[in-house]
């Protein structure tokens, strides 16, 4: 038999056949002939198929478009390439990196530049999307700039990386801990002030003087919020920088708020691989304010501790390891080896050390998100119908008048006799915009005249007193970009989905089932039982769940929705397709669309656009404010993965705010208990003991809260205490928070929190959750059934917090 199965070996060997035709036995005898010949040629074509390790080219690999051996590498993974210049960093020795004497170490960061995609270093054939292979480069570029950047240090030029230890990883990955991923490497806070610091020594005060005159804006008094880098001068800073040509474009046109790029060039210089890092345009440095869209600055909805998380921290640890394809290179430098013991948990360990246990953004208050429930469903439900029809008629009828340069006839040119400054001067030069403002009112009904529309395009920017007016309702396509904004909102807090799902949604055909919601009765549930006698959603909307699949074809999956959000979906899904029959759709549209007021069209929604909506939204029904520390309002804009954990705060929040009109139309008759193990099915741990961190935060503060046992609380306040101040006595931000709570709930009064009371609050959430996901606390439902006294029975629940003995 060896005979027989060494001449199947050779057949392989010479393609005469394949190893799909070989039967188990026959596969068996290979594997043993293979063996007992030393020749492995098919054990290796084996490993090949199933791996891929044996057709990866490390020097040449598919999307590196350049020579292994070049000084600038061209990667084209996405339809923007990215390029690696190793020609502009200089070593502790005054060299290049791509010097001769410097090869091996050069070679020695390229492989591991090649290695991300490589099947040997990524357990097997593994098809990664090009995306993601990017991610890695980028990850492992960081990771070369942390050693290029303390160069000196490891005297990189004559020891190379013999220095590059596990001691050196663990100060890195420290302080990726303490002040994140990007800041833990460049500490750009302190690069910046420093150079800015001596560069002010060399300006004078004169000099100073008359460049403030020039630029008052640097005199103004700048929100906590917005400073990172705290120089010594501001002014002298600026004018500093100025010199450098920080407030120049590459064209040299004037750049007030800062060029990142230059920046970067002067803190980092030819120390780094540099090309891709963008420092932010620190408001500090501004030299005139922020031009904005929106009627106030909006609040930053991200919760600003600096750190790294868990997930994010393995990740680096991963890529980190991936420099072990240098070992036992002849033409690379060899690393140090990365032990296993270099791990998340073992830098977590450190004194000092605490891990972000996931990113957050600032939570809103529920009652804040509930309240706007309220007003978009009012005016979702009072205007969305008409409306539609109103735009859909003025934009048919803009899109026939022409848009060319001078084709208004009722204009003549400037020099013909007949051309009137007075009459002429501010006279639109096309025929549609001298429709707009002339005519196009005339095709608003009688009705939408009374709620006060003088104009059927949206205001210019710039336009005296826009938002007032357009919560006036004076726009017409001003008011579809609130109408849009509301919808966005119903479904962005009720879905719980990630904005580019929502972006994502199909022009039509997004219900299941895909029948006008309309004809399905006025019964309000999210879950009803069907003939089969199951419980199932009564409208789902399906949607294409990010962050699954493979190489971006994403899982389709659906969530149900109440049967109101559901008819909302399908007026807009009626509207779309009507707007494409008539031509006023630029290329593909979505469920959520762009009105570009004037050209007439509507093009699918962008983040940039979806996030517009949201603005246009919060200040049509003036959101909150929020007063900074500088003495100035902002205002709360909603973001949509503010809202991922709102659906699961639902549940929660029902408990405590049973009265409130928003929650009983969102749920319905819908059975708690069914609504609570769908909801800890289908959602993340993370994203539940986020809506339970938001709720127990609420019920600490608020002094009038009765959802939670009054000795479970206190026992809660006494340990957040403990871990916030040290004493269990010191309950001091607690209190003060709960005196403003108690100010605020007053029915007849009204305030504005300050900016310290929202991140004190979000300090005490974090740490809620934080102990939440330590398992030193839990909160869970406890169902039970209730009758009234009609005699009918109803489902409810108490929520029980309960403490960890160990702790």
């Amino acid at each position: 038999m060896l005979k027989y199965h060494l001449k199947l070996i050779e057949d392989i060997k010479a393609e005469e056949r394949s190893l799909s035709s070989l039967s188990k036995t026959e596969f068996k005898g290979v594997y043993e002939a293979s063996l007992a010949s030393s020749d492995f040629t098919v054990l290796r074509i084996v490993t090949n198929h199933n791996t891929g390790i044996y057709d990866y080219d490390d020097r040449l690999p598919s999307w590196l478009d350049s020579e292994f051996e070049a000084p600038i590498w061209k990667l084209t993974l996405l339809d923007t390439p990215k390029f690696i210049r190793w020609n502009t960093v200089i070593l502790d020795d005054g060299e290049k990196l791509t010097a001769p004497k410097h090869s091996k170490l050069l070679n020695a960061f390229k492989y591991w530049i090649t290695a991300t995609a490589n099947p040997l270093e990524n357990s097997g054939k593994v098809d990664l999307a090009s995306k993601t292979i990017l991610t890695k480069v980028y990850y492992v570029i960081r990771l070369i700039n942390a050693i290029l950047l303390h160069a000196k240090e490891l005297q990189l030029a004559k020891y190379q990386l013999l220095f590059v230890d596990t001691n050196f990883w663990l100060t890195i990955f420290t302080q990726m801990a303490t002040y994140g991923a990007t800041e833990g490497v460049y500490r750009f806070e302190d690069r910046i002030k420093k150079l800015v610091d001596n560069g002010s020594k060399t300006i004078s005060d004169e000099e100073c003087e008359k460049f403030v005159a020039q630029y008052p804006y640097l005199t103004s008094t700048l929100a906590s919020e917005d400073i990172y880098i705290n120089p010594n001068n501001r002014q002298k800073a600026s004018a500093w920088l100025f010199k450098q040509g920080y407030y120049r474009t590459y064209q040299n046109m004037p750049k007030y708020n800062g060029n990142g790029a230059v920046l970067g060039s002067l803190v980092l210089g030819e120390k780094c691989l540099s090309d891709d890092i963008r420092i932010s345009n620190f408001v500090e440095f501004h030299l005139k304010p922020q031009c904005i869209t929106t009627e106030y600055k909006t609040i930053d909805n991200k919760d600003n501790n600096h750190g790294i998380n868990i997930s994010g921290l393995r990740h680096y640890i991963s890529v980190l390891k991936l420099i072990h394809t240098n070992l036992d290179r002849q033409d690379a430098c060899t690393p140090n080896v990365i032990p296993d013991t270099l791990t998340v948990e073992t830098i977590n360990d450190i004194k000092g050390v605490r891990l972000k246990k996931t990113k957050r953004t600032r939570t809103l208050s529920p009652s804040f998100v509930f309240n706007l429930i309220d007003c978009c469903y009012t005016f979702t439900k009072e205007n969305q119908d008409e409306l539609l029809v109103q735009c859909l008629i003025a934009l048919q009828e803009g899109k026939t008048k022409s848009a060319y340069k001078n084709s208004n006839k009722h204009k003549p040119h400037n020099g013909n006799r007949l051309f009137d400054e007075a009459i002429h001067g501010e006279m639109s030069g096309t025929e549609r915009g001298h429709w707009f403002n002339t005519e196009a009112i005339n095709c608003v009904s009688s009705e939408w005249l009374k709620k006060g529309i003088k104009q059927v395009n949206a205001f210019e920017i710039n336009t005296p007193n826009r938002h007032q007016r357009i919560r006036d309702n004076e726009s017409l396509f001003d008011l579809f970009d609130v109408l849009q904004g509301s919808i966005q909102f119903l479904v962005g807090a009720i879905m719980a989905r990630r904005q580019d799902e929502l972006i994502a949604l199909k022009p039509y055909g997004n219900l299941v089932p895909n029948k006008n919601p309309f004809t399905s009765g006025e019964n309000e549930c999210l879950f009803e039982k069907g003939e089969d006698g199951l419980i199932a959603p009564k409208y789902s909307l399906q949607f294409k769940l990010k962050k699954s699949g493979n190489k971006g074809k994403n899982k389709t999956i659906t969530r149900p929705i109440p049967l109101s959000i559901a008819k909302f979906i399908w007026r807009l899904e009626e509207f779309n397709r009507q707007a494409e029959n008539a031509g006023l759709n630029k290329g593909k549209l979505s469920l959520f669309n762009y009105l570009q007021s004037k050209s007439c069209t509507l093009t699918k929604v962008t983040s940039q656009s979806f996030d517009g909506h949201y603005n246009a939204l919060c200040d049509y029904l003036e959101t909150d404010l929020v007063l900074m520390d500088n003495g100035k309002y902002r205002r709360n804009y909603i973001r949509q993965h503010q809202l991922r954990r709102f659906f699961a705060l639902v549940f929660f929040w029902s408990k405590k705010k049973e009265s409130l009109d928003a929650l009983r139309w969102m749920l319905g008759h819908t059975d708690m208990e069914h609504l609570y193990h769908y909801i800890s099915e289908s959602e993340t741990g993370a994203v539940l003991n986020g809506a339970k961190a938001s709720v127990l935060a609420s019920s600490v503060i608020d002094k009038t809260a009765n959802e939670l046992d009054t000795e479970q609380l206190r026992t809660l306040r006494k340990l957040l205490a403990t871990r916030l101040t040290g004493n269990e006595n010191a309950e001091v931000m607690i209190n003060s928070l709960s005196n403003t709570a108690d100010d605020f709930y007053e029915d007849d009064y009204e305030t504005v929190p300050h900016i310290s009371q929202i991140e004190k609050q979000q300090v005490i959430e974090n740490e809620i959750l934080q102990l939440l996901d330590d398992e030193t606390i839990s909160l869970e439902p406890e169902f039970f059934s209730v009758t009234n006294s009609e005699g009918s029975t109803k489902k409810t629940f108490n929520l029980v917090l309960t403490f960890n003995e160990k702790n």
